[in-house]
């Protein structure tokens, strides 16, 4: 019975080593963890012999999470499990929540592959992991801030490329450059805002992304370019840049500003015309030509004949008489005088009192017949007694000039 009971203990009590499965554990962290900060999460996977291969383990991938492998994320460990040793490997996975709330990364499996403890033939185990959820959540000094940028350091650089005033066609670039240290380059948002209006076109470059990593810790930029292109003409400018993060090391929020950059731009020259608009033009001066030669066709006898009667007109009133006078006196003509004042009598109600004229001119006539040269002031003194004779209250009564068009 001795053997029997022994036997029984044997095969049935103690399990052999080739029935044992490996021993797989996950550390999660207890505490929540900042948004953007690393949540440090090892699997470490244990058999009994040893592993010809290592274990594939899962990836841990999901929304809102970025993993992140560190140098010498997988290494070998060894425990005393019942008293004896297992050997096996851990990994450590940093875990980057980009939003905060509960982190459930739902089933997960890591596939083993041991040595058998008798035959030593590969076994090839697929072993489920523990569920792991965390927490991630935000300071509360942080809570308003959109986007939300959690780091260690954060700055923004500006750069143009080109003219501030620009002709049609000429172009400028802006680049924005963040640099954020303390965790991912991939929580820096879009920097450049959009540009609204008709005077830019904008032409925006793919954003570039550098992430680096230092004992663990990540940080790195981003870089967005836009380069813009004049189209019409006036005053415009590139938009200020305004942004605020949460600064860990001082646990505040603090604030970057980027200058607006103003432009000039030089309004576009108008385009030569082209063939329709040529055309269209030379249709209009057609038609104009012709309006403008139908009128003078049919227009100029008119005209003529106005102008005629009113030069008839003209020279049969006392008008023209008197006007031969004042020219005659202008240019010391003492016969162009006379002619016209004969010509005033014959058209006018001649006064009674034109004695002074009178004397003026015998005066001048009889120098001249003297053979002696009038004087100057002779001449004058005959035009102001005409004057007098025109305005004084017994100026001749002229006749009214016929109508125009009678």
């Amino acid at each position: 019975m001795r053997y029997v009971a022994l036997f029984i203990w044997v095969f049935w009590g103690i399990p052999t080593l080739a029935q044992v499965t490996p021993n797989v554990t996950v550390q999660v962290p207890d505490d929540a963890t900042t948004v953007g900060q690393p949540a440090i999460i090892r699997v470490k996977v244990l058999v009994p012999t040893f592993m010809p291969s290592p274990p594939i383990f899962p990836s841990l991938e999901r929304e809102n999470l970025l993993v992140r492998l560190p140098e010498r994320a997988s290494g070998p460990v060894s425990e005393a499990i019942e008293g004896e040793t297992w050997s096996g490997v851990q990994r450590s996975y940093r875990v980057y929540p980009l939003t905060a709330g509960t982190f459930d990364l739902g089933a997960q499996q890591v596939v083993v592959t041991y040595a058998d403890p008798d035959t030593n033939v590969p076994i090839q185990a697929t072993v489920d992991l523990p569920r792991i959820t965390f927490e991630a959540t935000v300071p509360d000094a942080a809570r308003g801030l959109d986007p939300l940028i959690i780091a260690t350091g954060f700055d923004v650089t500006q750069e143009i490329d080109g003219e501030r005033t620009l002709n049609p066609g000429d172009a400028i670039t802006r680049r924005l450059t963040a640099r954020i240290s303390g965790t991912t380059p991939m929580l820096i948002p879009q920097l450049m805002p959009d540009l609204q209006g008709t005077l830019l076109r904008s032409y925006p470059k793919e954003p570039k992304l550098t992430e680096t990593e230092d004992r663990g810790v990540l940080s790195g930029q981003r870089v967005d370019e836009v380069t813009y292109l004049a189209q019409n003409g006036g005053d415009t400018q590139l938009p200020a840049v305004s942004i605020q993060w949460f600064n860990l090391t001082s646990n505040a929020v603090e604030t970057i500003e980027i200058d607006a950059i103003d432009l000039t731009l030089v309004p576009p020259k108008a385009p030569p015309p082209d063939a329709a608009d040529i055309a269209r033009y030379l249709g209009w001066i057609a038609i104009l030509a012709g309006i403008f030669w139908t009128i003078y066709r049919f227009g100029k006898p008119r005209l003529n004949t106005w102008k005629s009667r009113r030069r008839q007109t003209y020279l049969a009133s006392p008008e023209h008489a008197l006007d031969q006078i004042k020219a005659g006196l202008q240019a010391h003509d003492l016969k162009t005088v006379y002619t016209g004042l004969e010509e005033w009598k014959s058209k006018a109600d001649w006064p009674a009192d034109s004695a002074e004229l009178e004397a003026a001119l015998t005066q001048i006539g009889a120098a001249i017949y003297a053979q002696n040269k009038p004087n100057k002031a002779d001449w004058n003194a005959a035009g102001l007694a005409l004057d007098r004779l025109r305005w004084s209250g017994d100026k001749p009564h002229t006749a009214a000039l016929p109508p125009l068009n009678p």
